[in-house]
């Protein structure tokens, strides 16, 4: 029985990034894992390789500074949501408070979850970061507006993660949430929609 092997197509869909990146590491890396076969110029892995491979992929060089930004992204949301978008002087589970946002007694008034998102992604966008998704045609609010009141499934942010609404109809967060869950919550979510939130580009 022949075996098959993990093509360089195959290790680029497990870390998400295209063959032709994978195709550099190699060329790049003297330490990349060696290929197992060589047909017709092809390389193959051995599947029982993955962990291997891996290992190697969270070792990559670069893989620190890309921590580093991501803890700074989640940082930069955090606060964003204690001082412009919650109430830092309040409870926690005070009601979402900044410039235009309005309450029908104690409830959010019609079209106020999409303003508040707009609200969010355009606070960000002041300081210097921006949403964006892997499909261009993405309504961002729209996206945004899901993110923090829908209520999702496990299929949708995998199992044993928060499917709750971050926020409810009366503009509290989610009793227990912290801000830095709340932004930890949210950039899980983006991604589950194929969006991201980075340094916008100059």
């Amino acid at each position: 029985m022949v075996k098959e092997m993990l093509s360089v197509g195959d290790i680029a869909a497990m870390f998400g990034v295209e063959a032709k990146t994978v195709s550099m590491w190699r060329l790049r890396y003297a330490e990349f894992p060696e290929p197992d076969v060589l047909v017709g110029g092809m390389a193959g892995w051995d599947p029982d390789r993955a962990q291997e491979l891996r290992v190697w992929e969270s070792r990559r060089p670069g893989q620190g500074r890309r921590a580093l930004l991501a803890e700074h992204v989640q940082e930069v949301l955090r606060r964003t949501f204690v001082f412009q978008f919650m109430r830092p002087a309040d409870f926690a589970w005070a009601p979402i408070d900044f410039p235009g946002i309005v309450y029908d007694d104690g409830v959010l008034a019609d079209g106020m979850e999409a303003k508040a998102a707009q609200h969010l992604i355009d606070v960000l966008r002041d300081q210097g970061y921006e949403i964006v998704f892997q499909d261009p045609a993405t309504d961002a609010v729209e996206a945004v507006r899901r993110v923090l009141w829908d209520r999702w499934t496990a299929d949708e942010v995998g199992e044993r993660e928060f499917i709750g609404r971050l926020f409810d109809d009366h503009g509290r967060i989610y009793h227990g949430c912290t801000a830095f869950d709340a932004a930890d919550y949210t950039l899980r979510r983006l991604a589950a929609l194929g969006g991201e939130l980075r340094p916008r580009q100059s």
